[in-house]
């Protein structure tokens, strides 16, 4: 591969790391901004008993989870994991919209708060699981190929490679 596909490769993960931290950290801070709201709309899935004790470890949880995850994402520490966490996340909610429609409720949408994304703020429909693929599809490449140009990641590998070309030592364990 040459240098110049790898440095394309490079930047395009940047970006896509890039896009899927910015928009992970608004909906974090939507939700850490309006925590009881949040709550409502877990509670609006019906997804576990309206008293379940676990409703408002989520409401917590969440948009925590989702902060960490972006801000590791900006940085391309442990990149890699911080998008396949994302990834985890948005497959559990494409479920949860699912069962929503299934069962035919009308539920609030609380992603991005009164903002809107793709889909009109409001009532969740099949928009939102279009929108969630579409974020899944975005964090990706992230998951396969690691996170990039200018990622702490990036950086250790390099120095890791370049420790071991400098003890220049064989499998055995012997130096040649």
């Amino acid at each position: 591969m040459s240098h110049g596909t790898r440095m394309f490769g490079g930047a395009l993960l940047l970006i896509l790391r890039l896009a899927t931290a910015g928009l992970f950290i608004w909906a974090a801070s939507v939700k850490l901004a309006g925590p009881r709201e949040f709550l409502f709309s877990i509670k609006g899935f019906k997804i576990l008993p309206e008293s379940h004790a676990m409703l408002e470890a989520l409401a917590f949880m969440v948009p925590w989870t989702e902060m960490v995850c972006a801000i590791a994402l900006i940085v391309g520490f442990w990149g890699r994991a911080a998008a396949m966490v994302i990834g985890g996340m948005l497959v559990v909610f494409i479920g949860a919209i699912l069962s929503v429609l299934v069962r035919g409720m009308s539920v609030e949408c609380g992603c991005f708060g009164d903002f809107s994304l793709l889909c009109s703020s409001g009532t969740i429909g099949w928009c939102n699981i279009g929108q969630n693929i579409l974020l899944f599809a975005i964090a990706l490449p992230v998951m396969i190929w690691g996170p990039g140009l200018f990622s702490w990641d990036r950086y250790a590998e390099h120095r890791c490679r370049m420790a071991r070309a400098k003890a220049d030592v064989d499998p055995a364990g012997e130096a040649s």
